[in-house]
């Protein structure tokens, strides 16, 4: 473990204007989505240089640090990306993306200079900026770009050196204390991350009695990335609290093998087969698995037993949380019915599959569920804006649980109500008060989910195959259709349905019916192409389903080449 390394402030515009010129952009227009800014690595100094102003702008306008990660999370090593975290650890919100996408793509440096000075302060306050990148071998010299401006700009710099991008979203949130909230202590370093989740895994556990295999390992597959240290270290620091804590075996590291190739959750949940193990001996056993991204802010487990694999996606990992959740809950207010009642909800999108949200529709009722547009952006704003207790997992297992105002005022009440009594109501209490340490509300965070859902499992006493048994997905087809213009097609908020063309949609009702499936289109938000996705109860009437939906999108929406299909 390692502390980061504190940089002071250069101020030198002579610096600034020279990495401006020694680093045009190109003409390529930039464009800041889910991911930032991500490209091939060979144009983005100068983006790196525009996000060291842009860090420093932000840091200024909320008078807090902010945060810069340089990865490319899932992408192969060919690419690179950066991406700005707000003081909240959270993703930095739509202005702060309109001043980003300005910056990058203003060629004219005296004019971009001049933008600079309507943002400069009378304040004495100086700029922070947590840095942070992967292990790509373009990383270095990139976020050094970032380093260099932000310095010249005026800014200090804390560095975290290769961390994973969730690592860094907990250090903003961390170093700015008025946005934790008060049941998570600080720990704005590497060391108090690892040690913050794993004396919380530890004390979660320590709520069970119930006798539970901890001696098969649980397998980490790290996409050959930033991951596999990490992942290492938090095991020997969960290790050292209590060696009979079921150990992380953790595989693909950097080096071994191709990063995020045939290998990572990407990958996995793609291409629904197991990854491709680097390192590994040939009587490595795969009962009980997980993969990570290359930047470890995605998670997906699988288990392969009789040479078929078995996935447990982000749609699963959602259930199995709100299960827990609601478990508890209901535990908690039998044992203390005066507790002001709390919204439990989960956050959808329109690709999660119909079978899961069925499942929780019966946990958590029909009001427990929203389903949102897609973009990690979207499920969690929505999860923080209709739940005190929201959870949001994509079926890429990007996902968290946040918990509101509302909840930690449940939680102060309950431990009034059943402070010294011995029930099933305190236990709940000791497991629900721990999980908002143990998760990390930032972001999507696989370190934090694995052994969250670990956790879940060794209390519950169950396998993966008792989880994986829950629902069986309703067989799905994703294809994607060429056409001239894809904003000719508008959608309702959620991406649910097609507004127009209008007939698009009266098509697709009369297609799904038939089937009794569903499917929806969206247009791409980078190329000239419509997605669609079908959904029926056997295969040969998913592939029938997209196979027509497809010819619908491609015969109304000025189809290009030819319209996929499906036998």
């Amino acid at each position: 473990m390692h502390l980061p390394t504190k940089l002071p402030p250069e101020v030198s515009p002579e610096k600034l204007l020279q990495l401006l010129q020694e680093h045009p952009p190109g003409d390529t227009f930039l464009n800041y989505g889910t991911a930032g800014f991500r490209y091939d690595a060979a144009i983005l100094s100068p983006i790196m240089v525009r996000v060291g102003i842009v860090a420093t702008l932000r840091s200024w306008q909320k008078q807090a640090p902010v945060g810069v990660m340089v990865t490319a999370s899932h992408n192969d090593e060919s690419y690179n990306g950066v991406k700005i975290a707000d003081p909240d650890g959270g993703m930095m919100t739509s202005d702060g993306e309109t001043l980003a996408v300005e910056m990058a793509n203003e060629r004219d440096i005296q004019r971009l200079l001049q933008k600079i000075e309507q943002f400069k302060t009378k304040s004495d306050f100086v700029p922070i900026i947590h840095v942070g990148r992967d292990t790509r071998t373009h990383s270095p010299a990139l976020c050094d770009l970032v380093v260099q401006t932000a310095r010249a700009m005026g800014s200090a710099i804390i560095d975290h050196g290769i961390i994973t991008t969730p690592m860094l979203h907990h250090a903003v949130l961390h170093g700015n204390r008025e946005y934790l909230p008060l049941l998570i202590p600080p720990r704005p370093d590497v060391t108090g991350y690892f040690s913050l989740l794993a004396q919380s895994y530890h004390a979660l556990l320590a709520t069970s009695h119930t006798a539970r295999d901890r001696r098969a390992p649980l397998v980490v597959d790290a996409a050959c990335g930033v991951g596999y240290a990490h992942a290492q270290t938090l095991h020997q620091a969960i290790q050292d609290l209590d060696p009979t804590h079921r150990p992380l075996l953790v595989l693909n590291a950097p080096g071994t093998g191709p990063l995020n190739e045939k290998c990572g959750s990407e990958h996995v949940q793609k291409a629904l087969q197991p990854p491709t193990f680097y390192d590994a001996t040939a009587d490595l056993s795969t009962q009980y698995c997980a993969s990570l991204d290359g930047d470890a802010d995605r998670i997906v487990f699988f288990n392969v037993r009789d040479d078929q694999m078995r996935l447990q996606d982000g749609d699963k990992i959602a259930c199995l949380l709100c299960r827990f959740l609601q478990a508890e809950y209901q535990a908690l207010q039998a044992d203390a019915p005066s507790l002001p009642p709390i919204r439990l909800g989960v956050v959808q999108t329109a690709y999660a599959n119909g079978a899961s949200t069925h499942y929780l529709e019966q946990v958590l009722g029909p009001e427990g569920i929203v389903i949102a547009k897609t973009g990690v952006k979207y499920v969690h704003h929505a999860a923080a804006e209709h739940f005190d207790v929201g959870v949001y997992f994509e079926a890429n297992g990007h996902g968290t649980v946040l918990f509101g105002p509302a909840f930690y005022e449940c939680m102060a009440q309950a431990d009034t109500v059943l402070r010294g009594k011995r029930c099933r109501g305190s236990v709940a209490l000791q497991r629900l008060s721990v999980l908002p340490a143990l998760v990390n509300q930032a972001v999507g965070d696989a370190l934090s989910d694995l052994l969250l859902v670990d956790a879940i499992l060794q209390i519950q006493g169950w396998s993966p195959p008792d989880w994986d048994a829950i629902y069986t997905d309703l067989p799905s087809r994703q294809a994607k259709v060429l056409v001239k213009d894809r904003n000719i097609i508008q959608t309702n908020e959620n991406e649910t349905k097609c507004l127009s063309p209008v007939q698009v949609q009266e098509e697709l009702e009369i297609a799904m019916a038939e089937v009794k499936g569903r499917a929806f289109i969206r247009p791409s938000g980078t190329e000239d192409v419509v997605r669609v996705y079908a959904e029926a109860p056997t295969r040969a009437l998913a592939n029938q389903l997209a196979t027509k939906a497809a010819e619908i999108v491609f015969r109304l929406c000025d189809g290009i080449g030819e319209a996929p299909v499906f036998g």
